[in-house]
């Protein structure tokens, strides 16, 4: 089965896979290594991590890959075995990020309202995680308690700030997203005509638009410099 003597080295190899696209090849070691590891029963606790990141990466290719059913599987099948993983948060990430992660297989398998019921979870231990309610409000659709978690999400993400040619917000301790993202889902129709929505479609262009003012001031004074450096005769005239 692919080397699983040594579950580090085939997670490894299987999120090399994902990063070159090969989503049917790490769909398929993800499960062989998962099954592998829940069929030791006497599991330590190095091996409980590997099981764990294993789930994870397989829920996400499986939502990737639109396998909705399968991915909700194995998120139960994740939230179950999270819970006998002790202070190990550093190594497989905060709980709300799985909250989050199998909130979204949930509702994409048609489970909305358990979906739904981890959105909130994450949100409440993330302290306002804004992918979160983000998420949430793609695949939850038409729903207030999710709409108002992620207004209230946003009332509290900070500023904007440029991310190579991206525009994002990033809150303390938490996810960034794009505000391109955030703007889609602030303009859909459920929430287009609420006026927190409103106000934060336009603090969020006012700051964009800011940001692109500024580069283009700073860009004019480094050229108005570089132009003072240029001689304003042609020395060589007089030679």
């Amino acid at each position: 089965m692919f080397g699983m003597n040594d579950p580090a080295q085939t997670l490894m190899q299987v999120e090399s896979y994902i990063q070159d696209g090969r989503l049917e090849m790490s769909e398929v070691m993800a499960k062989q290594l998962t099954d592998m590891l829940l069929q030791n029963n006497k599991r330590s606790q190095q091996e409980q991590i590997m099981l764990v990141k294993g789930l994870q990466i397989l829920c996400d290719v499986l939502v990737v890959r639109n396998k909705f059913s399968l991915a909700m599987a194995s998120a139960k099948t994740l939230l179950r075995e999270r819970k006998k993983t002790k202070n190990e948060d550093s190594v497989i990430g905060q709980y709300y990020q799985d909250l989050q992660r199998c909130g979204k297989a949930f509702a994409l398998a048609g489970k909305k309202r358990k979906g739904k019921s981890l959105f909130i979870k994450a949100f409440k231990q993330s302290g306002g995680c804004v992918a979160a309610t983000l998420d949430g409000v793609r695949v939850v659709d038409n729903d207030n308690k999710m709409n108002e978690l992620f207004l209230r999400s946003l009332d509290q993400s900070g500023p904007v700030i440029r991310s190579g040619k991206s525009f994002i917000i990033q809150p303390e301790n938490l996810p960034a997203v794009e505000v391109d993202a955030v703007l889609q889902a602030l303009e859909r129709p459920t929430l287009s005509s609420d006026s927190r929505a409103k106000q934060h479609v336009e603090r969020l262009k006012k700051q964009i638009a800011a940001i692109e003012s500024g580069e283009m001031a700073a860009n004019t004074r480094l050229q108005n410099a570089l132009d003072s450096l240029k001689p304003k005769h042609d020395y060589y005239e007089y030679s």
